[in-house]
């Protein structure tokens, strides 16, 4: 763990903040354009900024808590979560009895009216904290404390099949580059092939027997080698899980403060950055090359959703202080992770040569034995 004092940008002011919910902030997520960012909020609000002037451009008012939103369409369209609480609701630690129903729902707004397009997608009987889409922008994922996935087809808006049975509440969900999902649940963590509805993986991850810690978050490596998991007060450590083994690779990535969860962790387009943001108060910056902590950034409060801007210069950040803070990623590291993406770079075209040069050795050696014991030297 490193001194924040020898941590460049520990101490700078954000850059800008955008202010005018009135909760805690659950979600934020960046348009491609590069100009605006959503939120949304238990303050039953969805809100759309204007990056360049921090301005308010819309406010949705909902009749119900919205705890996630992901945008779709390039822009076009965003889709919420928002659903029932129970008497009682802890607004400030969201907690859900998975044996009780509540009923939530995904809406399809179109961004520029605000109008509904789609909705209300029902089939989640508790609070769905977590969506995601797929690579394709054909599927949209929705991850819900009733324990179950729902698959939507972004065509049609129509279920996938029926509901996928995690056994468990389900805290995140995030997509691999090549379509995979990976879940993480209260007391595991589970990778599936949608296509074929099969777990191809499922391991404990944080969770053990003596400590209870659970799961909160799932982020992967640009190249898909590597799932990367965040725990929470009784493990708020950062993890990465070889996918070719699902075992542990290299040491936990140890910063944030004991007893305090991490939230929520996404890495940058280009994956040489992860951002993690904690209970602690702060957001951090990690190298994926080496899983060290390069900068951090502090809030007043708790911080829950945390989002790369889309030319990876800045992160937004916000919780439970209300509003949404944007920090400049310091050029030192900028500059170590471009390097860090040159060598990636390097490395899987190096893969992919010695890939090319396996697979025309496996065709030669096809080719002589079927020379060989067939009598043929056909070889197209």
């Amino acid at each position: 763990m490193k001194d924040d004092k020898k941590l460049p940008g520990s101490h700078q002011k954000p850059a800008k903040t955008f202010e005018g919910h009135k909760h805690n902030i659950t979600s934020i997520a960046a348009f491609p354009d590069g100009k605006r960012i959503a939120t949304a909020s238990v303050d039953k609000t969805i809100r759309i900024w204007r990056l360049e002037d921090g301005a308010e451009m819309m406010k949705w008012v909902m009749e119900q808590h919205v705890l996630a939103l992901v945008l779709l369409d390039k822009g076009k369209q965003v889709v919420s979560a928002e659903g029932e609480t129970p008497d009682g609701f802890d607004e400030d630690d969201f907690n859900f009895d998975p044996n009780k129903v509540f009923v939530w729902r995904l809406w399809v707004r179109d961004v520029e009216s605000g109008r509904v397009v789609a909705g209300p997608l029902e089939g989640h009987t508790s609070a769905v904290i977590t969506l995601d889409m797929s690579p394709d922008g054909e599927t949209l994922v929705s991850g819900s404390y009733d324990r179950t996935v729902i698959l939507w087809d972004t065509s049609t808006w129509q279920k996938k099949g029926r509901p996928i049975s995690c056994g468990l509440s389900i805290n995140c969900v995030h997509f691999s580059p090549t379509g995979h999902l990976g879940v993480a649940t209260v007391d595991d963590i589970q990778v599936w092939d949608l296509d074929r509805r099969e777990r191809l993986a499922q391991f404990n991850g944080h969770f053990n027997y003596i400590t209870n810690a659970t799961n909160l978050g799932l982020t992967w490596t640009r190249d898909g080698t590597h799932l990367i998991s965040a725990g929470d007060r009784d493990d708020p450590v950062i993890r990465s899980w070889d996918t070719s083994t699902w075992k542990q690779a290299g040491d936990p990535w140890i910063g944030h403060d004991k007893d305090c969860a991490i939230y929520h962790i996404i890495s940058n387009l280009a994956g040489t950055l992860l951002a993690s943001a904690s209970e602690d108060c702060t957001v951090r910056l990690w190298r994926f090359h080496t899983g060290t902590e390069v900068t951090r950034f502090k809030h007043s409060h708790v911080v829950h959703s945390v989002a790369f801007s889309v030319d990876g210069r800045s992160i937004f950040s916000g919780g439970y202080d209300k509003k949404i803070s944007r920090w400049e990623i310091p050029e030192d590291v900028l500059a170590a992770a471009h390097s860090d993406y040159l060598a990636s770079a390097k490395n899987e075209a190096a893969r992919g040569k010695d890939n090319m040069k396996r697979l025309l050795n496996v065709r030669r050696l096809k080719t002589v034995r079927w020379s060989r014991f067939k009598g043929c030297s056909h070889t197209s």
